[in-house]
């Protein structure tokens, strides 16, 4: 079904329930306003709410409906949102439920029937989209900028589904489900394209990648599954199963020697575009078990596990051209040395993964509760694959404007292949106390620990004359403490600190290029929330005030190792940030509030490269004002919104 299609649908669905509900509701009206008493005022179960809003934009609008996920420059409504139910069979329920706002693809409807000690069946549709900007890097340098070739993008998800639930008395609870979901449209890539047109100057490198790039998304996934639960005894146990079949066409679509157009730059080294595809045709099969046993009220103990293989069949290319999505063969006058191609890309991967875990919550005592937990992971992948690898070639005489002299073109493709194995054991535990033995206060302390063990070989055809093989490490340690004290009821104080430490090691045996071996983060981060419920005479209604205040340190140190050699441990990188934030919700009246907050976030990173110098009736208003300037595009995502939203809603 077209995308329009859907959309029109899930509307006059939407809009057929709300003038039917707003019909029930007058004549039901009617009927219990004759039967009601006071004793006994009317409820109303049932509503509709209409809403409008709209935002202004000036800068980057894209950059804005990124960041607030709001379509920037239009206006926008509908069905912000709607509730109808009534009964049938005596017992029975049917309700529905949805919104449908135009101009922001937002829809959803659900629709259910159920039977008390019997079960239910409901359905539904979801669709909404994700906006995203297409911009691409900034060189400082002369503020060199490239336009994105689609300024504006998005991505509209989405999600028809039925649901059956057994529900009956003596019978364990079965709930069967099947979802069909999909993903279009188009998004930016960090996969950027290159040029040297910066301005730079020998000694220097011109070259710089901050050519923007895009990826059309074209996916499709349908989904069943399976889940019993019963109890036996003090034991619950639940058992389910899940099987995907996924459809997956994406394509990254860059561009090489942008704006080296002629007479910048004579043939060959101009402009060409580059098209990536990718299907993927995966299926993915996974089943689950879990117990949950009430050995006391205050002891309880619980397992899970889990067991999931996914396979996937691939394929693919990676074509140069003149233009985006031309077919291979196709004469590209401005083909580089280094325009590495490949045709027919065809392969295979499985994962197979296994999880367990157990936990065990203990309360000693009324004020102390204990919970400990372990998890182990196995996990193993295999992957291979084979393609048509095209190289550039010279040109040869004759030469014409697409065979120019100095030129390439693709020779005789050669078949290329790659394989990889590897094999994980991840081991995790977790401790956590928590004390509430002194009045108004209470105190937590919680330790993580995660081990990760595993071996990994791979090799390829192309450019590596030695397979890496080698085995890894990592060691993971996260303590925190932390306290709320309530000395009144008007005010809350809250602190907490945590620090982590990560250690990733290898024992590398063979390998081609650099690989680093040794890394570790050291992570310390500190906040505080003040949480304040100032009195205010009962005319002024409720107001509350929350402050935090966020401070986080990273340090990252590693060690390289290349052609035997490990070289010297380095600090690698310095992160430093200080967050600020403030929120204020005030209720004047039962039927009124308004909400306002503030952030403020200072991000300090500094890494090695820092050192490198180049030259029945219910009204809601609300009111929004963004500004937003970002120093590393050089302006070019900056952007101010005001933003303006209503909505009504009418009780039946």
């Amino acid at each position: 079904m077209k995308t329009a299609s859907r959309r029109f649908l899930v509307l006059v669905f939407a809009g057929t329930f709300a003038a039917a509900g707003v019909r029930a509701g007058t004549s039901d009206g009617k009927a219990v306003t004759a039967t009601a008493t006071e004793e006994q005022p009317e409820e109303y179960k049932n509503w509709i709410e209409l809403a409008i809003g709209g935002v202004i934009t000036s800068g980057d609008r894209a950059q804005f409906e990124q960041e607030h996920r709001l379509p920037g420059d239009q206006v926008y409504g509908g069905i912000q949102d709607l509730h109808f139910e009534g009964t049938f069979d005596k017992n029975g329920i049917f309700s529905v439920d949805g919104h449908a706002l135009w101009d922001f693809n937002d829809y959803n409807i659900t629709v259910q029937l159920a039977k008390p000690n019997f079960g239910y069946i409901k359905a539904g549709y979801t669709e909404f989209r994700s906006w995203y900007d297409g911009n691409g890097g900034f060189f400082p340098h002369k503020d060199v900028f490239f336009d994105p070739p689609y300024p504006e993008m998005h991505i509209d998800r989405g999600d028809a589904w039925i649901e059956l639930g057994l529900r009956a008395p003596n019978w364990p609870e079965i709930t069967i489900r099947y979802d069909h979901e999909f993903r279009f449209g188009q998004k930016d890539s960090t996969v950027w394209g290159d040029t040297n047109q910066t301005g730079l100057l020998p000694p220097f490198t011109s070259t710089r990648k901050i050519i923007p790039s895009f990826r059309n998304i074209d996916e499709k996934r349908d989904i069943f599954s399976f889940e019993a639960s019963k109890t036996f005894g003090n034991t619950d146990v639940l058992l389910g199963m899940r099987y995907e079949h996924n459809t997956n066409d994406y394509s990254l679509n860059t561009e090489r020697g942008a704006g080296q157009l002629p007479p910048v730059v004579p043939p060959p080294g101009q402009q060409r575009k580059i098209t990536q595809q990718q299907n993927d045709d995966v299926d993915l099969f996974s089943g689950h078990g879990i117990t949950e046993t009430r050995i006391t009220d205050n002891l309880w103990f619980t397992t899970g596990y889990s067991y999931t293989t996914i396979t996937n069949d691939l394929s693919g290319s990676r074509i140069y051209g003149t233009h985006w999505d031309e077919a291979f063969g196709e004469p590209v006058p401005t083909l580089g040395s280094r325009d590495h191609a490949f045709i027919d890309l065809a392969g295979t991967a499985r994962i197979r993964e296994n999880v367990f875990n157990a936990n065990l919550f203990w309360m000693p005592f009324d004020n102390l509760a204990i919970l400990t937990g372990f998890r182990y992971t196995h996990q193993n992948n295999d992957s291979e694959s084979t393609f048509i690898a095209e190289e550039p070639m010279p040109n040869t005489p004759p030469f014409t404007p697409t065979n120019p002299e100095g030129g390439f073109h693709y020779g005789v493709g050669f078949p290329a292949d790659g394989a990889r194995n590897s094999d994980y054991n991840l081991f995790a535990q977790r401790l956590e106390l928590r004390y509430t033995g002194i009045k108004d206060w209470l105190f937590w302390v919680q330790g993580e620990w995660e081990e990760d063990y595993g071996s990994v070989n791979e090799f390829q055809s192309i450019d590596e004359e030695v397979p890496l093989d080698k085995n890894t490490n990592a060691l993971g340690q996260t303590y925190t403490i932390g306290a709320t004290w309530n000395p009144t009821m008007r005010l809350s104080l809250a602190g907490q600190y945590f620090h982590r430490i990560a250690s990733y090691n290898e024992d590398i045996f063979s390998a081609d290029f650099p690989r680093l071996v040794n890394q570790d983060w050291n992570v310390d981060d500190f906040n505080i929330r003040m949480t304040f419920r100032p009195k205010l005479p009962a005319c002024m209604g409720s107001l509350a005030l929350v402050t935090r205040y966020d401070f986080v340190h990273t340090s990252i140190d590693g060690q390289w190792y290349f052609e035997g050699e490990t070289f010297s441990e380095l600090q690698t990188g310095e992160i430093k940030k200080h967050v600020i934030s403030e929120s204020l919700n005030w209720n004047p009246l039962p039927r009124f509030f308004l909400q306002a907050s503030f952030s403020y976030v200072l991000n300090q990173t500094d890494t090695p490269a820092n050192n490198i110098e180049l030259v029945p009736t219910r009204l809601t208003l609300k009111y929004g004002f963004f500004d937003y300037r970002d120093v590393t595009s050089g302006g070019h995502n900056n952007y101010r919104a005001h933003s303006l939203f209503s909505s009504l809603q009418f009780r039946f």
